[in-house]
């Protein structure tokens, strides 16, 4: 988990994997955490006679597994499963839990697209980028000439992250431009010219800034910024990593490039792996 958790129940000897994250919980906190935190991407299909049985058996809360197996029974809402769960125990107050609650039906009244995107940028966040691109893209087949051109934009500009991260630079870069056209967002304006930077020459990236009507301190300004990104290649995204690349490219430290490169190559075989199955 990405935070640290006071745990005072039992640990599991075999985890349980949310398998759509690929996420692994060991304890009930656990669980909780991971419940409170990503709703959007528990369906009711993954709530199941495998999670009821690992809850029984390596958690030994028996009394909550039988009370999930009934509600189960009786064709309740994913919710009801999810508020099961989250009242077991101590890890959340009722207040909490409360505001978990009506977090949720407002969930449930938003549109169809509203709520694609926030599964999408779930499996953003985790870094299932095939998953999220086939959302985003289904929103976006779903657009029309009313829809809300920031949230178009910031559809696109999500794309553009997940098509990066999978290396689909021409792709990346024609979402990044059309999420700027929309959400007139520097950031997807600046990430743009990252992946400029990163498939074109200096004397290119320059023209297009000029093209958008920026002076040349902004390649200045990208610069600095990559430059002061992680060292640690490995603890950043594919998309961070793009960045950072571009940087020692523009520097023609071409050594340094190269091994960034096949970092990002290697690490972007073994997550289209895990993502493909």
């Amino acid at each position: 988990m990405a935070q640290l958790i006071l745990c005072t129940s039992k640990t599991a000897e075999t985890p349980f994997t949310f398998l759509n994250t690929k996420v692994e919980i060991y304890t009930y906190e656990e669980l909780c955490f991971y419940i409170y935190n990503n709703t959007v991407l528990i369906s009711k299909s993954s709530l199941s006679e495998k999670l009821f049985d690992w809850i029984r058996e390596e958690l030994g809360m028996e009394e909550l597994a039988d009370k999930l197996v009934g509600l189960m029974n009786k064709t309740a809402y994913a919710q009801d499963l999810l508020i099961e769960i989250l009242n077991a125990g101590d890890y959340y107050t009722t207040e909490e839990v409360k505001t978990y609650t009506e977090a949720w039906q407002k969930y449930r009244k938003l549109d169809k697209m509203q709520r694609a995107k926030l599964k999408a940028d779930g499996y953003l966040a985790y870094r299932r980028y095939i998953k999220a691109a086939t959302f985003y893209d289904d929103i976006i087949k779903e657009t029309n000439e009313d829809t809300d051109p920031i949230f178009l934009g910031n559809i696109y500009h999500n794309r553009a992250v997940a098509a990066a991260n999978n290396m689909d630079l021409e792709d990346a870069k024609e979402y990044f431009m059309k999420a700027y056209e929309k959400n007139d967002n520097p950031d997807s304006l600046k990430s743009y010219f990252y992946i400029v930077a990163i498939t074109e020459d200096t004397a290119t990236l320059k023209n297009e800034i000029r093209y958008m009507g920026l002076p040349d301190e902004y390649l200045e300004e990208i610069m600095t910024e990559i430059g002061d990104s992680k060292d640690d290649v490995r603890e950043m995204t594919i998309f961070a990593m793009l960045q950072r690349a571009a940087y020692n490219k523009m520097n023609k430290d071409m050594t340094d490039y190269d091994k960034r490169m096949d970092i990002i190559l290697s690490e972007l075989k073994d997550d289209f792996r895990e993502q493909a199955i």
